[in-house]
């Protein structure tokens, strides 16, 4: 499923809705947009999603759509449910808005304030294959009680800890990284730069490349080996926060040669 695929009808068709002095609707050099697209944001409910429990043992399935603004920081704001599900399937559609940090639309070249929105499939099936392959299914660390506020912090008493003892995290990097062929082709590698926040779950959301990274498939092929990795979380104020991470991943053409025959592909939302 592609979220943004009606996107500009639904923007066409609820103008009224959203009138609002200095919102743009659809006249915008650029949609949102997060790092990775649609995979990525596949991947992150894949992930996040938790399903409320009465829904799921009644087998309740559909989408709840989220009319928001996103502004030109790349906040969600003003959040509103325009399809619903449940109330505890609405609820859980808007806290998942809330934790995505988008790429703001421009107009002119400025950064503006626009209308848009999201949908989040609620499907059974799916969800119980995700908890398979992620490992829980309300929340992985319960040490301490999770922050609930949507807050980023870059220092805390405790540290993200990465969640494998056979493995330091850059050695899980380049077991999982697979050379994308396109970039092998064209001789490309380099340093890449990326940020990406370790939530309460002590999965990873937000994976951004910064500067623009490489090209040849290298951007989604971080994107996608960072977003294999498991955490236990950090600690603040006794409580499990996000964090966000900054790591300098390398795309050297001398290590092509390191058998990652191993490495996971997850074929997000299948």
């Amino acid at each position: 499923m592609f979220y943004f695929k009606r996107l500009f009808l639904l923007l066409v068709f609820s103008t009224s809705l959203w009138a609002q002095k200095g919102v743009y609707q659809f006249n915008v050099d650029n949609f949102p947009s997060i790092d990775g697209g649609n995979q990525e944001i596949k991947r992150f409910l894949h992930d996040h999603l938790i399903y409320p429990a009465q829904e799921l043992k009644e087998k309740k399935e559909g989408t709840v759509r989220v009319f928001f603004i996103v502004t030109k920081s790349g906040k969600s704001e003003q959040l509103k449910i325009n399809q619903t599900l449940s109330p505890a399937c609405d609820k859980e559609a808007l806290r998942l808005v809330k934790l995505i940090e988008w790429q703001p639309s421009h107009k002119g070249g400025t950064a503006v304030d626009v209308n848009f929105s999201l949908d989040v499939p609620f499907s059974v099936s799916k969800y119980k294959k995700a908890v398979k392959q992620r490992g829980f299914d309300s929340t992985l660390h319960t040490d301490f009680p999770s922050d609930t506020g949507f807050s980023v912090y870059e220092t805390a008493e405790r540290m993200p800890v990465f969640n494998n003892t056979e493995q330091t995290f850059p050695e899980f990097v380049y077991a999982q990284l697979q050379y994308p062929d396109v970039a092998m082709r064209q001789n490309i590698e380099g340093n890449m730069n990326v940020t990406f926040i370790i939530e309460p779950d002590g999965m990873t959301s937000n994976i951004k490349i910064l500067n623009g990274g490489l090209a040849g498939g290298c951007n989604d092929e971080a994107i996608r080996v960072i977003g294999l990795s498991k955490w236990i979380p950090a600690l603040r104020d006794k409580k499990q926060v996000r964090y966000r991470m900054h790591f300098t991943m390398k795309f050297s053409l001398k290590n092509t040669f390191k058998d990652n025959a191993n490495g996971t592909q997850r074929n997000w939302g299948q």
